[in-house]
Formats: structure tokens, C-alpha cells, sequence
């Protein structure tokens, strides 16, 4: 049911169930808030939003929200006014007196028009009631029938499985005595062909015996052979090194003549060869010394005529000085005349201002 007050559109709800006194319930949820589990308002049990991190005071009821419950004037309808008040309702009336009236004959209308409603309910599930009764005895006796056939096929089975073990235990010792002779038979066979590998390794080894009697006799044989053909080779090459030691005795002995005519050759052609060198080497020195004298005389020629040449330039050079310096020698003898005039005048000068600073300060004197 929905009505409006105020502009404000809302639903028309029962007061929520009354649970405990209001100081309970407003210890409890702010007992969960702070211990961060999930709290419900005081009053309507909605959830409340948890305390933000940057702390603040933790409220037990919802937020103000206009669209709600409206306005009361110029407040704002919230779940802890509405908490508030039913107190005050509680306190004054008492806990069993409604907070509105109430209206017991169309309560009794309604609820009887709700019984006759329910009156074909009722009848269809007397109806289905006896009918899940007889289903549920046939069910059990069928129950029982299966039971008893369960158990019955239990014990065939029973004996079934008492058969087969039986069964199975002859035949594991059949299985048994079969493996058993198998076995002997795969001894006696092993037996049998072990002898006869002995057998075939003996002989096998007998024959190895006399191949290797045989290999034995072939290489002493080859060995004298080779001892034979050896000490034959040895004969030959110690007479070929005999002949080759004379030849190079020989040899040597030419190659020494040889090499003492090629050191007289050699001697005599490079002591001829040195005599050349030397006598052209001593032309070639007095060559040169004969032109470094020319050029030494050349030069000290040339410097006898650039010193006379300097000299005679030194003498004009000194002779012009001295025709220089003449006029300076008498202009600076006028000068010296000058300054010793000049001198004498400034002592007469200073002879004459002691004197007049003398008379003037005799002067004060006479006058007191």
C-alpha cells in the first residue's frame, strides 16, 4: 500500500518486531560497528555501513533520509526518532496496546472469507493424504518382499562364492604341480645343456690348445727366418758402411784441399782487392783534402776583406761620432756655464731671503 505525504511518494510498512528494551539493542550495535562485523540498525535491523577510516562517532541507526518516511514538519523522519518514540508508547501504554486501531470485524470477514477459500485445500489434502498412506504400505510391503529375496540371494550367493573358492583352491594345487614338474623339466633341460655346453667348451678349447701349438711352431719358425735374414742384412750393411766410411775419408780429405787452395785464392784475391781499395781511398782523401784547403783559403780570404771592410767602417763610424758629438760636447759645455750661473743666482737669491728674514725679525725686537 503506498500513499504520499508531502509530495513525497512512500510505502506504508508495519513497525518492525519490538526486540528487547532500546538501550540493548543500541549497545549491541554499536558493539558490532566497533568490532567491524556486520551491525544492523537499532530499529528497522537494516544493515548499517561500517565506521569509515578516518574515524568518527559510530551511530546505531540509519542515516536521515527524507524519501523513507517523509518529514514531521521541518525534521526529518529517521529510524531513531520512530525508535524514540515507540519508547515513549511502550512507557505510557504498556507493551500489548497497538499503536493503531484496529478493526476486528472486517478481521473476521476476511479471515472467514480465507477459511472458505481454504475448505477445497483442506479436502484435496485429506484426499492426497490417504492416498500417500496406501502408496506408502504398498511400498513397504514391497520393501519387505525385496528384502526377503535380497536375502535369500545373499545365501546363494553365499554358497556360490564357498563353491568357487573350493574350486579355486584345487585348482591352484593342480596350478601348483604343474609349475612344479615344469620346473624339474626346466632343471633337467638346463642340466642337459649345461653338459653339453662343457662338452662343446672343452672340445672348443682343446682345438684352441692345438691352433694355438701350431701358431707357436709357425712363429718360431718365422722368427729364425727373420733372425737369419736379419743377420744377413746386418753383414751387408756393416760392409756398405765400411765402404761408405772410406769414401767419405776421401772425400773429406779432398774437400779439405779444396777448401784450403779456395782460402789462399780467397786470402790473396781479398788482400789484392783491400791494396786497391786503400790506395783509391788515400787519392780520394788527398782529393779532398786539397779542395777543402782551396776552400778554407777561399774563406779566409773572404773574411780578411769583410774585416778590413768592418774596420774601415769602424774608423768612418768613429769619425762621424766624433764630428757628432762635437757641437753636443760645446752645447753641453754652455750648459753646464748656464747652470752654474743659474745656481749661483739662486744661492745669492736665498743669501739675500735669510738675510731680509733676519731683518725682519730684528725688527719686533727693536719696536718693544
Amino acid at each position: 500500500m503506498l500513499h504520499q505525504r508531502k509530495g513525497v511518494l512512500m510505502e506504508t510498512v508495519g513497525p518492525p518486531i519490538r526486540r528487547g528494551s532500546r538501550e540493548e539493542r543500541r549497545e549491541a550495535t554499536v558493539r558490532a560497528l566497533a568490532a567491524g562485523d556486520e551491525a544492523g540498525c537499532a530499529y528497522c535491523g537494516q544493515p548499517l555501513p561500517p565506521i569509515p577510516r578516518q574515524g568518527g562517532r559510530p551511530t546505531p541507526y540509519c542515516p536521515a533520509d527524507p524519501e523513507r518516511y517523509g518529514r514531521w514538519g521541518a525534521k526529518v523522519i529517521t529510524c531513531a526518532m520512530l525508535d524514540e518514540q515507540r519508547e515513549i508508547w511502550v512507557t505510557v501504554y504498556g507493551p500489548d496496546q497497538p499503536m493503531t486501531q484496529l478493526d476486528t470485524r472486517a478481521l473476521d470477514e476476511q479471515l472467514g472469507s480465507a477459511l472458505s477459500a481454504l475448505e477445497p485445500l483442506h479436502a484435496e489434502l485429506s484426499a492426497l493424504r490417504t492416498h500417500v498412506a496406501d502408496q506408502t504400505a504398498a511400498a513397504l510391503k514391497a520393501r519387505e518382499e525385496a528384502e526377503a529375496a535380497r536375502d535369500e540371494a545373499l545365501e546363494q550367493a553365499r554358497a556360490a562364492n564357498a563353491e568357487r573358492a573350493h574350486a579355486v583352491a584345487a585348482a591352484e594345487e593342480a596350478r601348483a604341480a604343474e609349475e612344479a614338474a615344469k620346473h624339474q623339466s626346466e632343471v633337467d633341460r638346463a642340466e642337459r645343456d649345461a653338459a653339453l655346453e662343457n662338452a662343446s667348451a672343452a672340445r672348443k678349447a682343446q682345438e684352441a690348445a692345438l691352433a694355438v701349438r701350431d701358431e707357436a711352431e709357425n712363429n718360431r719358425q718365422r722368427a729364425l727366418e727373420q733372425a737369419a735374414s736379419a743377420h744377413d742384412r746386418v753383414t751387408a750393411l756393416q760392409r756398405e758402411i765400411s765402404a761408405l766410411r772410406a769414401t767419405a775419408v776421401e772425400d773429406l780429405e779432398q774437400a779439405r784441399r779444396t777448401a784450403a787452395e779456395a782460402q789462399q785464392e780467397l786470402r790473396a784475391s781479398l788482400t789484392a782487392e783491400h791494396e786497391s781499395r786503400m790506395r783509391e781511398q788515400q787519392q780520394r782523401l788527398r782529393e779532398q783534402a786539397a779542395e777543402a784547403d782551396d776552400r778554407v783559403r777561399s774563406v779566409q780570404v773572404a773574411a780578411d776583406q769583410r774585416v778590413a771592410e768592418a774596420a774601415a767602417q769602424l774608423s768612418q763610424a768613429t769619425k762621424t761620432y766624433a764630428e757628432t758629438l762635437a757641437p753636443l760636447h760645446a752645447e753641453l759645455g754652455e750648459l753646464r756655464a748656464r747652470v752654474s750661473a743659474q745656481e749661483a743666482e739662486l744661492e745669492e737669491l736665498h743669501r739675500l731671503r735669510e738675510a731680509e728674514k733676519a731683518e725682519k725679525a730684528e725688527q719686533p725686537e727693536e719696536a718693544e
